[in-house]
């Protein structure tokens, strides 16, 4: 009999195995939340609005159809009056039409574990399922495009193309010591609040070459 469970046990630590499953998260959590606003920022700062630096400007939206919809227009108004834009109700009394859309605002998932299953053994009962390591990694992606069209000249001031930028959150635990955390929203969350969920792994500071991008 001692054989026997030593054989079982041997062969379940040699089923060591690897999953991964990948989703996109749809409920209103706060972790979704932060993801998608911080890549709508980041997007939005790659933007050069200084061609329009003090001009009146009418904000058109119509285009935008995407998840956190009300915050995008905000922060985007946010950056013209940052620029010392002033913003017009109707077109035809702004100097500038600014047009917004999103060709892709949202999060995905991913959640690695490896570890051993669990092993019924009947009446003997069970081997527990036994994670080794885990990882989960979530990101956050946004893809706007800025057009500002001149309303005398109909000619473009700015144009884009699209700003596309991601946020992301990781946490990792092994033998159940952890999380160990990492990410823009994590880092975020510490230096606004001075509160953490686990042990932060801030970001490397960026190369002289990748600064120069």
């Amino acid at each position: 009999m001692k054989n026997t469970a030593f054989w079982i046990v041997l062969l379940s630590a040699s089923t060591v195995g690897c999953s991964t499953m990948k989703q996109s998260d749809t409920s209103r959590t706060g972790l979704e939340q932060l993801l998608i606003s911080n890549a709508v920022d980041r997007s939005l700062d790659k933007v050069d609005f200084r061609p329009i630096a003090g001009a009146k400007v009418h904000l058109k939206t119509e285009l935008l159809d995407c998840v956190d919809k009300n915050y995008i227009i905000l922060a985007a108004k946010s950056r013209l009056l940052a620029s010392q834009c002033t913003l017009a109700d109707k077109a035809e009394d702004a100097d500038v039409v600014v047009e917004l859309a999103s060709g892709g605002v949202g999060t995905d998932r991913t959640e690695t574990v490896v570890g051993t299953p669990e092993i019924p053994l009947g009446v003997m009962g069970r081997i527990p399922k036994i994670n080794f390591y885990e990882r989960n990694k979530a990101m956050g992606t946004a893809k706007l495009s800025v057009v500002a069209t001149d309303v005398k000249t109909k000619q473009p001031v700015i144009n884009t193309g699209f700003a596309l930028a991601r946020s992301d959150h990781q946490h990792w635990s092994m033998m159940g010591a952890g999380p160990v955390l990492s990410g823009s929203v994590a880092e975020q969350i510490k230096a606004n609040t001075s509160q953490s969920d686990g042990f932060m792994i801030p970001t490397p500071p960026p190369t002289a070459r990748t600064a120069q991008r």
